[in-house]
């Protein structure tokens, strides 16, 4: 069994609980995530089984998109709602006006601060371990990363009751790499009010999505048939696909090929049943609009090619080559 699952995952499980049913319900131990997503949250996440796993890199290097609630006035240690409340402030003067303004600063490229709470590693030891052990987020030293995020939009906006602080639900596209849970404490910050994330569903990873995406019990009544196929996902880590048996037996071998770039444009043949879907799956996956899927026409052999040098695309060099015609 090779292939990727669309997993729906439900509040309360970890990623590695999500890992650990799918080993369960198949018996195949060769099984991986392709990004963390939160205990408390709910959405896609995409669960790569035998020799999809080796597509991992490929496959989490895509855009991410959210929807979050963002709960003005108070932060908690963990920057969710299931953490212990450590600062309040008064909210009052928070509107979708406000709110709206405040996102401008974190549209583009920016330096994030992780949460204390997160799965990162300091020394060997997760945050998170440390964390609980008593340390204190000032003397770990965490450092910021680089993020992007390319889309930030108030899709609603509750304002303030006497029974209830103020509210927005954050649409989110960006990098991977992004917690959400920092972005929703940044733009409290720069209100000066505090906020805290009190929702997250994740809507789309890559090109996987929520309206397909496939809830435990129909994965564990027939995890093959709800698997998305190894040849599929192949094609979504890749600019360009190309049919060539010449070139994906030289690439199997280890031998570099040579293609002039003006022959990869499109595709000569469509192995794939749904074209629409591979076009949307290779947009929002090529991190490496160079790199070139060659396939024989028997898809028995696919290999995953880069050009040898990124100013000269004549010549190509295998990265990773899978034999389809084998049942590993």
């Amino acid at each position: 069994m090779n292939g990727v699952l669309n997993l729906l995952k439900p509040p309360g499980m970890t990623s590695h609980d999500a890992v650990a049913f799918v080993r369960r319900v198949t018996g195949i131990k060769r099984v991986g995530h392709t990004g963390t997503l939160d205990p408390a949250a709910a959405g896609v996440l995409p669960i790569c089984i035998g020799h999809a796993t080796r597509l991992v890199e490929y496959l989490q290097a895509g855009t991410k998109e959210y929807l979050a609630e963002a709960t003005f006035g108070y932060e908690t240690d963990t920057l969710d709602a299931v953490g212990e409340v450590i600062s309040e402030g008064a909210a009052a003067h928070v509107t979708l006006e406000t709110v709206r303004a405040a996102n401008d600063a974190f549209r583009g490229t920016i330096q994030q601060m992780p949460p204390l709470y997160s799965a990162i590693k300091k020394e060997g030891q997760k945050l998170y371990e440390l964390a609980r052990a008593g340390a204190d987020a000032n003397d770990l030293d965490i450092q910021t990363r680089e993020v992007t995020i390319t889309r930030l939009t108030v899709n609603h906006f509750w304002e303030a009751t006497p029974n209830s602080p103020p509210r927005a639900l954050l649409g989110i596209e960006c990098s991977g790499g992004t917690y959400i849970r920092s972005l929703v404490r940044d733009i409290g910050r720069a209100l000066g009010c505090g906020a805290t994330m009190t929702f997250l569903v994740r809507t789309r990873s890559g090109s996987f999505t929520l309206n397909e995406a496939v809830p435990l019990e129909q994965i564990a009544q027939d995890a093959a048939g709800v698997m998305l196929p190894l040849l599929e996902v192949l094609t979504w880590c890749a600019g360009q696909v190309v049919i060539n048996d010449e070139a994906a037996e030289n690439l199997m071998h280890g031998r570099q090929v040579q293609a002039s770039i003006s022959k990869l444009v499109g595709y000569q043949q469509d192995p794939i049943k749904s074209k629409q879907r591979l076009t949307q799956a290779v947009y929002h996956n090529k991190t490496n609009p160079q790199r070139v899927l060659f396939l024989n026409k028997a898809a028995t052999i696919a290999a995953l090619a880069d050009p040898v040098s990124p100013n000269d695309t004549t010549w190509y060099k295998a990265e990773k080559v899978f034999n389809l015609g084998l049942n590993e």
